[in-house]
């Protein structure tokens, strides 16, 4: 890319790195404080905090850092060959996390509104839930650092991180095969599911009455308790599949073309727009969860009202040594 397209991406990037980091670190801040925001679906956020910092520390600086050095890689040796492996692994396995806490979500919310007495007390443990969603991203990402490698430029004493696909065998086979696991496990899979439970659970709680509900109060307030939490994760849940669409589209494309290497400026924009969404994450949780809400205007309006105490005080005692310096004089 141009000199002026890698200042712009980075200008771009680093606003996304400074909301990222603001609002997950924010959010994680207030589940350790608070602790009347903690639920199922609030740990599940947390680890989708936890994946979305991975990317703003360590995926975006790579991204960004490629747009000036062109791929060689700063380290050689063993710690290169295991940073470089790690780097792009964490691209990939963080994307899974955060898919499959959603994944979650959707189906502990379907077994809370379409079958409330059959719901899985074990599944409701963040402490079992939270070791699955990483174990089984890392899992099913593993084939990532089999064919990312560290190596040298012949011309150059350079070393470059590359993807080099000939170890699975003949390399436009292996392309196709590995881009299309992509698609499928990050994305066409777990969004089919979750599509399929919000759509159940949606009919569930917006059309169809069970008789005797309008008579009664309390199970109205638990409906539209449960309307309100299934509105948000719909939301985050098609603020994601909306974020990476066109990252995995340009993987299908990648599938295609057989790694095609003349479209920089495509790809980096698409991964920008799926990079997007761990700034987007923790603030629509913010701001559309109630508890989380309150807890945040809580925090900013104790925060404001000392801030505003403080500078009373300050003033006043540069009043009160402004009088003392004025009668020292007389």
């Amino acid at each position: 890319m141009s000199h002026v397209k890698n200042i712009i991406f980075t200008v771009m990037y680093i606003i996304t790195m400074l909301v990222s980091l603001v609002g997950n670190i924010l959010l994680l801040y207030i589940m350790w404080k608070k602790p009347d925001v903690r639920s199922l679906t609030s740990f599940m956020f947390v680890n989708m905090a936890v994946a979305d910092l991975l990317v703003t520390l360590v995926v975006i600086p790579y991204t960004v850092s490629d747009f000036y050095t062109h791929g060689v890689w700063p380290m050689t040796g063993l710690i290169g060959q295991i940073t470089c492996k790690a780097v792009l692994y964490i691209a990939f396995f963080t994307i899974t996390a955060s898919i499959l806490c959603l994944t979650f979500m959707a189906v502990d919310r379907f077994y809370a509104v379409v079958y409330p007495f059959r719901r899985l007390l074990w599944f409701r443990k963040p402490k079992v839930l939270t070791p699955i969603v990483w174990l089984l991203s890392m899992a099913l990402m593993s084939v990532v650092p089999l064919f990312v490698v560290l190596e040298s430029d012949p011309e150059n004493s350079n070393h470059r991180c590359v993807a080099k696909f000939t170890i699975f065998g003949d390399e436009s086979r292996a392309i196709r095969g590995v881009f299309i696991h992509f698609f499928v496990i990050n994305y066409l899979l777990p969004v089919s599911i979750i599509s399929v439970l919000y759509t159940i659970t949606a009919r569930k709680l917006w059309f169809h009455e069970a008789p005797g509900d309008n008579l009664n109060q309390n199970r109205q307030r638990q409906q539209q308790t449960k309307r309100k939490v299934v509105r948000m994760l719909i939301i985050v849940f098609t603020a994601f599949a909306l974020c990476w669409l066109p990252g995995q589209v340009f993987q299908l494309y990648l599938v295609v073309t057989e790694w095609a290497r003349d479209s920089k400026i495509v790809q980096t924009a698409c991964y920008w727009f799926g990079h997007n969404n761990s700034a987007i994450n923790p603030w629509l949780y913010i701001g559309l969860n109630r508890k989380m809400n309150n807890a945040f205007s809580r925090m900013t309006g104790n925060k404001l009202q000392l801030a505003r105490v403080k500078l009373k005080t300050d003033k006043e005692e540069m009043t009160r040594v402004t009088n003392e310096s004025q009668k020292t004089r007389l």
